[in-house]
């Protein structure tokens, strides 16, 4: 498995067996009786499971508690998914709140299809059983990883076509990455925070709500972010702009400010603009010159060039990398256009803001969070006994398996992109 020990794969043994240990461990003086199940289809290959599925019983009873490699349709709660969809899912911390496991629920349907995720519970469970239930849940959420395996991920995301995009133009476009409510909550949220500044412009947006936590980890733009600068991408910085009718303040440049041209032949930096209205050409939208990446070098001044508005719907992400040419169109329409910055460095770089590991935070998000901030590198980590040699060894097998399912999807021995309604669970 590629993870920390403290860590887990969604359905491994590793999984399961740290979930008998905390049962056990929790419900030794109690009385408790509920049983869950789940049958998940289209597991990564890696996980080596029985014709692609994880299925699972769990059930706690008179004291005791089995955990089983079996399906039971009669436990008292069932799932049955698409094993990318149940992860986004068993990655959501607050199980305690219902609304909030509706809600990303209701957006694993609307961006993977009603089938990929099915929940049904056929005997409600008492409220002790429920308080056990949504406190496994939490726990094992923040120790449960991403799918480290990028092509069978971006397969089942339906990003396929976007990562060999973004290798051929140095960008891609994520429509409807997040939901149009999402989009509109993030506007609101994102004036609030600048309401109580004096620039347009505001960094350490991350630190200001957990909106911000969910669209910076949101799994379809870091699958982008993976294809580009490898796992361990740190957040370089989260950043806000709003801005109102007329030119853009923005000119031509690329975001290899201190790198020496050429630049690499590989990215060390990637920038998702996030669209919090419509981006229209009256909107005022970025410009990018695709292709530019490939000159491995910066515009010179007046040199012509053949940009490209990105128009998107609200709620989309477009992502530029590896030192695309780029700039902030002119604004006609009346109001304020309002954007989010998510900008990643490759692992081995630093961050332009600096990091601030909030404990209260890192604990209401999956471990891919405590990833962006550094913590399962080795960097800064050197104490008076040596290097962590451990984090080292696994962010090196990580990238590895990372780099190879790259070249996968890029040589096309991965299927082409679907769309996202069409990641349906099997029968």
């Amino acid at each position: 498995m590629h993870t920390l020990e403290h860590q887990f794969e969604l359905g491994s043994d590793a999984w399961l067996a740290e979930t008998r240990r905390v049962l056990v461990s929790w419900t030794a003086d109690m009385d408790v009786d509920f049983s869950t199940s789940a049958r998940l289809t289209n597991t990564p290959p890696h996980l080596e499971l029985p014709n692609d599925r994880a299925d699972w019983r769990i059930s706690c009873h008179g004291g005791g508690v089995d955990v089983t490699r079996t399906f039971d349709r009669e436990a008292d709660v069932v799932v049955e998914a698409d094993y990318q969809a149940a992860l986004m899912v068993a990655q959501t911390i607050g199980a305690g709140s219902p609304s909030k496991m509706t809600a990303i629920e209701r957006a694993v349907a609307e961006w993977l299809g009603e089938s990929a995720y099915r929940r049904s519970e056929r005997r409600a469970l008492t409220s002790e059983a429920r308080a056990i239930s949504d406190r496994l849940h939490d726990h094992l959420g923040r120790r449960t990883v991403e799918n480290p395996d990028l092509a069978h991920r971006a397969e089942r995301q339906g990003l396929l076509n976007h990562v060999r995009e973004m290798e051929r133009d140095g960008y891609t476009v994520i429509e409807n990455a997040i939901t149009a409510d999402e989009a509109d909550l993030l506007r609101e949220e994102t004036l609030r925070a600048l309401s109580t500044h004096e620039h347009p412009t505001m960094q350490w947006m991350l630190y200001h709500g957990e909106v911000f936590e969910r669209v910076v980890m949101n799994p379809f733009f870091m699958t982008l972010v993976d294809a580009s600068l490898g796992r361990g991408a740190v957040i370089a910085s989260i950043s806000a702009i709003q801005r109102g009718p007329g030119k853009g303040f923005i000119p031509l440049h690329s975001d290899y400010v201190h790198i020496p041209e050429p630049y690499p032949e590989f990215s060390v930096t990637g920038v998702g603009v996030w669209a919090l209205e419509d981006w229209t050409l009256s909107a005022g939208p970025t410009w990018l010159v695709p292709g530019s990446h490939l000159k491995r070098r910066g515009p010179r001044p007046g040199e012509a060039m053949d940009g490209i508005p990105i128009e998107m719907p609200k709620g989309s992400v477009v992502y530029f990398q590896h030192g695309v040419w780029h700039w902030q169109g002119d604004r006609t329409d009346p109001g304020e256009r309002v954007t989010l910055h998510s900008h990643f460095n490759r692992g081995i770089l630093r961050s332009l803001e600096p990091k601030r590991v909030d404990v209260q935070m890192v604990n209401r998000n999956p471990p891919r969070l405590g990833e962006a901030l550094g913590e399962d590198d080795w960097f800064d980590k050197i104490d008076a006994n040596g290097r962590d040699y451990v984090r080292f060894g696994h962010m090196l097998a990580l990238n590895r398996f990372n780099d190879e399912q790259k070249a996968r999807i890029l040589d096309g021995s991965r299927g082409s992109s679907r769309s996202h309604s069409s990641a349906a669970v099997a029968d």
